[in-house]
This record gives C-alpha cells, sequence and structure tokens, in this order.
C-alpha cells in the first residue's frame, strides 16, 4: 500500500510538472495586439539550445472554435543574452480576430498561449489601442499633477519637471499633428493644440529664469526648482521645439507663434555663441560610463557631442521653416560638421560603420541615449537629456526641402550608410531587432549596458528611423525593425523573469491584456524598461553583464514620447509611401 502511493505522489508531481504554464516562461508576444498588414512575430526562449528541434512547427487557431488557421514552421534565432531564441513567424495570416499559439515537437505539443492571454490582430490595432492613451490623456493627468506656479507636466516617478523630458514630448504632439492629424477629430487636434502651449510655455518659463539666475537671454535651465544648471542640449532643443511650435500655431494663436518663435531665435544665438556649455564638476567615473568613453577619462572635452550638434542643425532648419530664412546656411552648417565625425568603412567597429564619433579628437563612438536623472547632482549636469537616438530625420527632411542644394549629395551618402552600414547590422545583432545602446571600446555592441535606467524611448525613436528609411529606399526590412522596435514594448520582449503572470506585459501602463505599471498608476504612461543593472545605478558597461536582467517601474514622459514619434511615421509612411 505504501509503495502505491508513493507511486501515485510521484506520479501527480510529475503530472502537475508537466502542466506548468510555458506561455508564461517561454512565450512572448505583443500584449495589445498586431495590426492586419503588418508583420506578426511572437518568440519562444529557453536555455536549453535543444529545447525546439528543426521540425518544430506552430498552429495558429481561432479561439471561439478552436480552429486552425495558419501552421508554419518554428525559426530558430542566434544564442543572444544567455539564451536561445526561436522565431513565431504567423505574418501570413491578415484576418480580424482573436487567437491562440500552440507550439509542436515530432508532432507532439509541447505548450500553446493562454486564450484569456488572446493574440488580438484587427485593421489599425496598434494605433487605436494606444495613441490617445500615450500622446493625450496621460498629460492631462501630468498637468494636473505638475507645479502649479510654473506651469507644465509632472515629468516622472519624482515631482520635479525637466525641460528635455517636456521638449520630446512636445515634438512627438508635433509629430502627432502633422503627420497623422488626419486621424485626429477636430476636438483632439484642440487638446493637442492646448497641450502644445501648457508644454511650450514651460519651456519659455525655464528660459526665462535661466535670464533671471544671471545668464543672457536666450540660455535656458533644466528644471525650475531643483536643477538650474544650463545644458547645451537643452538650449538647442528649446529653439527647434519653439519654431516648431510657433509655425504649428501660426494661423491658431499668432500671438504665441511670433513669442515663441522670437525665443526659438535667442536660445539657438546664444547656444552657437556660448556653446558648448561645458560643467568642469563634472568629474567622476560617471562619465565615461555613460559615454563609453576611456575608463581614466573623467570629463568631456570641451568639444560639442555630434547630438547637439545634430540637434542644432534641426533647430535652423525649423526656423527656415518659419519663416526666418536666413537659418539654412546655418543649419547647412552644423550638417556638414556632423558628416564630418561619421565613421568611415576603414575605421569600422567589428563590422559596423556608418555611425558617428562622439567629438572631434576621440575615437568613440556616440551612444544612443545619455540621461542620469533630473537631480542637480554634479556629474549628471552634462549627462541629461540626450534622449534622440542617432536622430537623422533632420537632415532627411533637408535632403528632401533643398533638392539642388550643393550638398544634397553628401546627406544622401551619409543618411544611407548610416541605415545600411549600421542601423541595420546592429539591431540585425538581436532576435527582435531593437537598437542597440552603441558600441563599446574593448566590450563590443550592448544594449542595455551604461544606462542610469533603462530607456524605452529609444526603442520608439527607432522605429521612427526605420520607417523614415523605409520611405526612403522601399526596403521591408526596416519595417520589420520598425515593428521589432514598438513591440518590445507591447510584451514581445526577453520577458519578465521576476513575475511568471506577468511574463509577456506590456510596458504600456494599463494598455493590453497584460501591462506592467508604474509608481504613479498612469494609463498611458511608458515604463523605464529593461536594465543590465538595477535602476538608478550605474556600473560599467561589460559584454558580460549585457543582457535584460533587471526591468525599471519608473514611468517618465519620454518614452510616451518616442512611442507617439516611432507610432506616427508607422501609420503615415504606410498611407503615404
Amino acid at each position: 500500500m505504501k509503495k502505491l502511493i508513493i507511486t501515485f505522489l510521484l506520479t501527480m508531481s510529475i503530472n502537475v510538472f508537466s502542466q506548468k504554464p510555458y506561455d508564461y516562461t517561454l512565450l512572448t508576444y505583443s500584449q495589445v495586439g498586431y495590426d492586419i498588414l503588418m508583420p506578426k512575430n511572437a518568440m519562444v526562449q529557453n536555455t536549453d539550445s535543444t529545447f525546439l528541434s528543426t521540425d518544430a512547427t506552430f498552429t495558429l487557431r481561432r479561439i471561439s472554435d478552436n480552429k486552425k488557421v495558419l501552421k508554419g514552421k518554428v525559426l530558430k534565432m542566434e544564442k543572444k543574452w544567455g539564451k536561445f531564441w526561436w522565431k513565431v513567424d504567423f505574418s501570413n495570416y491578415q484576418k480580424a480576430g482573436t487567437y491562440f499559439l500552440e507550439i509542436k515537437d515530432h508532432k507532439k505539443t509541447l505548450f500553446a498561449s493562454k486564450k484569456e492571454l488572446p493574440i488580438i490582430i484587427e485593421k489599425n490595432r496598434m494605433w487605436n489601442k494606444t495613441w490617445y492613451a500615450t500622446a493625450l490623456s496621460h498629460l492631462k493627468k501630468r498637468d494636473s499633477l505638475s507645479y502649479k506656479l510654473e506651469g507644465g507636466w509632472k515629468d516622472c516617478g519624482s515631482p520635479l519637471q525637466e525641460v528635455s523630458s517636456h521638449i520630446i514630448m512636445l515634438n512627438a504632439l508635433c509629430d502627432l499633428y502633422e503627420l497623422t492629424g488626419s486621424k485626429l477629430s477636430t476636438k483632439e487636434k484642440q487638446e493637442t493644440i492646448e497641450q502644445m502651449i501648457i508644454g511650450a510655455n514651460y519651456v519659455a518659463y525655464c528660459q526665462d529664469l535661466a535670464e533671471e539666475i544671471g545668464y543672457k537671454e536666450g540660455a535656458v535651465v533644466h528644471e525650475a526648482r531643483q536643477n538650474l544648471k544650463v545644458v547645451t542640449g537643452n538650449v538647442a532643443k528649446t529653439s527647434m521645439i519653439l519654431a516648431r511650435i510657433g509655425r504649428i500655431i501660426k494661423d491658431i494663436n499668432s500671438q504665441k507663434s511670433i513669442e515663441y518663435i522670437q525665443r526659438s531665435k535667442k536660445s539657438f544665438e546664444w547656444i552657437d555663441q556660448y556653446g558648448p556649455v561645458l560643467h568642469w564638476d563634472n568629474r567622476g567615473k560617471e562619465y565615461a560610463i555613460v559615454h563609453g568613453a576611456p575608463e581614466k577619462m573623467f570629463m568631456p572635452p570641451k568639444e560639442w557631442m555630434t547630438r547637439d550638434l545634430v540637434m542644432m542643425m534641426w533647430a535652423g532648419l525649423e526656423l527656415y521653416k518659419a519663416g526666418e530664412t536666413e537659418y539654412k546656411e546655418r543649419s547647412v552648417l552644423y550638417a556638414k560638421r556632423v558628416m564630418a565625425r561619421q565613421v568611415p568603412e576603414e575605421k569600422a567597429e567589428d563590422g559596423l560603420y556608418g555611425h558617428f564619433y562622439t567629438y572631434d579628437s576621440y575615437d568613440f563612438t556616440e551612444k544612443a541615449n545619455i540621461h542620469c536623472g533630473a537631480w542637480s547632482a554634479n556629474y549628471k549636469a552634462y549627462n541629461q537629456g540626450g534622449h534622440f537616438p542617432h536622430y537623422l530625420i533632420p537632415m532627411i527632411e533637408m535632403m528632401q526641402l533643398w533638392p539642388q542644394h550643393n550638398d544634397n549629395a553628401n546627406w544622401h551618402k551619409t543618411v544611407k550608410s548610416f541605415a545600411y552600414n549600421y542601423f541595420v547590422p546592429a539591431t540585425g545583432q538581436n532576435p527582435f531587432k531593437i537598437l542597440p545602446a552603441g558600441y563599446y571600446k574593448g566590450e563590443g555592441l550592448l544594449n542595455f549596458s551604461g544606462w542610469y535606467h533603462g530607456h524605452n524611448k529609444i526603442f520608439g525613436y527607432a522605429a521612427g528611423l526605420a520607417m523614415e528609411f523605409y520611405h526612403l529606399y522601399d526596403d521591408d526590412q526596416f519595417i520589420d525593425i520598425a515593428m521589432g522596435n514598438l513591440n518590445w514594448i507591447t510584451g514581445l520582449h526577453s520577458g519578465f523573469h521576476k513575475n511568471d503572470r506577468d511574463f509577456s506585459a506590456s510596458m504600456i501602463v494599463g494598455i493590453g491584456n497584460r501591462s506592467k505599471a508604474d509608481w504613479d498608476a498612469m494609463t498611458g504612461t511608458i515604463t523605464n524598461g529593461f536594465e543590465a543593472f538595477k535602476q538608478f545605478k550605474l556600473e560599467r558597461p561589460t559584454k558580460k553583464a549585457d543582457a535584460p536582467t533587471y526591468f525599471g517601474d519608473e514611468g517618465g514622459i519620454h518614452h510616451p514620447a518616442g512611442w507617439i514619434s516611432g507610432l506616427t511615421r508607422l501609420y503615415y509612411y504606410q498611407e503615404n509611401n
């Protein structure tokens, strides 16, 4: 009898183990859903390279009746971040509905996704489900939680309001209004303009505050209460965004339009004369970590960062478009300085070239993001607000706006080299096609190292860049890259290993079958995301540590900004290519 009981218990334990919910621990897919005509993938992962054989297949079934609608092969990908990956590609199925996946090997079903976490396929699914929440609804709440005297929006987990984050959110609203305005109702357009003015007025306040504390007019402080430092990129971004908004609202609010354009010119002239702004108290190991500089380099050189040159190029372009035509050639001059820093083929980094050095005098290359938080610590001022990753979109616009310019061929050459010699192979070095953090000498191409916290915004911007390249070169691989970067945020990522129930959760708060929460439970915001080290902790970037090990749960205004700039281009170029 005792033997029978032991045998029964062993059998039960084996059965319980065999019923482990593999969809939570092995399979990730978009928890927001998929567009009918866009790439549709899921990903299987395991630490065992033999977990799935070359005979493995998937079946997509309709939830309502379990009917098989598609069957295909599971494709093994390369090893990455200590795991093996298999791609489930069901892009060929293009009918709306709710579905689940089965994974089989040697004709035996190994696991299936949960019906209560459906795979949803619909027309314009990603747009319809996310745009309003990520562009406007969270801004209303942020407005209500903001500084009451200074205005603006509550920025992140802390009460601080960084001007850099405001500017990139404002830029996202501009993208929304200019690229996808035809999708908005009259009321939604009005809301967009209202939020633009709320954010732009805070930027203007930070410009006035800089003058109040002793700077000449045109400088801009980083934050209105806790961080009065002036950062080069913030001043350049102020010039760009106030010119852009001034142009957009010209026929809606002419008084504000004139004010913003004048302020834009003042910021351009100030930073053009006095930049780059260096913080000589910025000594410490943090500089080398954030920029991938030599380990014993404790402070930056007295040179412009390339990302700030790009922003000045963009600011000049926006001023030209706003009617200030004298800024055309000044924009062109900044573009020349950017092009001079492009990595040539003969100096490729592990085969990668076409990206850019950070400075003229050093051979380490610029990273996709630099940001060390809002606070006024000594090392942070220089390393704040570098949110745009390799953002050549203004150069692309110059190519199209000034086709007869003598430098036009060089702009084309620069953009194409970056697109095909860095962007494509760099995103191709991971199975999800997400944009890496950058190349680190002695370590290689890294994804999550060297960050103060996760930077989900760069994936939205990467999607936007990919769609610009798709429009330029009519090359479908850029759509795959765009969708890979956006879907990383919606649940098709490496998985949350600390919490099985949320393994494949969306990182857009309140959106999706399951979604992660931020500190404020603010629907529509996006969390910091995956990190190699714990949130708000800087460690030296290494290949060994480079993996999506930790999850940063702070929400920030800058992540929806990247999302909207990518999302608007995805839909604009689908309809206008």
